[in-house]
């Protein structure tokens, strides 16, 4: 009954059913999708400050190690708050594409309200044997693949680079290793790009194929748009007091459904 159901729902969602999604808080989310904004934020910042960031890092297990005897020593807690200022860019880049991800896909949505569906304790039991499920095991198994082709490139891209690594200066050794630890991270962040992009269309898709609808819920739809919202008010208040007082089925007055769209 469900599929024929389903099935049945050739029509796309309307933009009033659309918007009433939207106020019940049901709107298309991608979790690749932000994760992989957050991540390129992050990687962005990185190659901007990254520099910097090394030099605080060197400084401050210098400064450490020149001072073992004194850990809170001032030139310790100097160096400290120069690391902090350096890692602080890439801290806020990450929550601002954290918080601006999500909007990108679906907007802003305030909806205040629960709901009990998702607290009941067989619906994640349910969700395990559903379409998602095993769009969400394709979409890992190719996240997997992917880490480890990019893994497996900047290994194989690097491999002299690494091997001379000890021929370097001990001043030169951490930009050669950060350098090849970058090439890595881009070839990952190029690889998740194909999943993100598969995610946030595949929950644009179940979206709007949730919300598709009947061809009888097109026409009752825009029935009660062609009605004045007063007069659609009093029809139904009609039904209902019609429907919660029976009558007697009589030879002279038989019992009459009335459905007024």
């Amino acid at each position: 009954m469900a599929e024929e159901n389903d099935l049945s729902r050739t029509e796309p969602a309307s933009a009033r059913r659309l918007q009433d999604a939207r106020a019940a808080g049901d709107v298309p989310r991608s979790s690749e999708f932000a994760a992989w904004l957050v991540l390129l934020a992050a990687i962005g910042v990185l190659s901007w400050q990254g520099p910097r960031l090394l030099g605080s890092l060197q400084t401050l297990v210098a400064t450490a190690l020149q001072h073992a005897a004194k850990p809170f020593s001032p030139a310790v807690v100097e160096a400290v708050g120069s690391a902090l200022w350096a890692v602080l860019p890439v801290l806020g880049a990450v929550f601002v594409a954290a918080l601006i991800a999500p909007l990108l896909l679906s907007r802003w949505v305030y909806a205040p309200g629960s709901h009990p569906r998702r607290r009941h304790p067989f619906h994640a039991v349910a969700r395990l044997f559903s379409l998602d499920s095993v769009a969400d095991l394709a979409l890992t198994l190719l996240k997997v693949a992917l880490a480890a082709l990019a893994v497996w490139w900047a290994f194989g891209a690097s491999t002299p680079g690494i091997a001379a690594l000890d021929a370097i200066a001990a001043d030169a050794a951490p930009e050669a290793a950060a350098g090849w630890l970058g090439h890595g991270v881009l070839a990952l962040v190029a690889g998740l790009a194909l999943v993100a992009a598969l995610d946030a269309g595949w929950q644009w898709l179940r979206y709007l194929r949730r919300h598709a609808m009947t061809w009888q819920e097109v026409l009752a739809e825009a029935r009660e748009a062609e009605v004045h919202p007063e007069i659609r008010a009093q029809l139904r208040g009609r039904q209902q007091q019609a429907g919660a007082r029976p009558r007697p089925a009589t030879a002279e007055h038989p019992v009459i459904d009335e459905v007024i769209g």
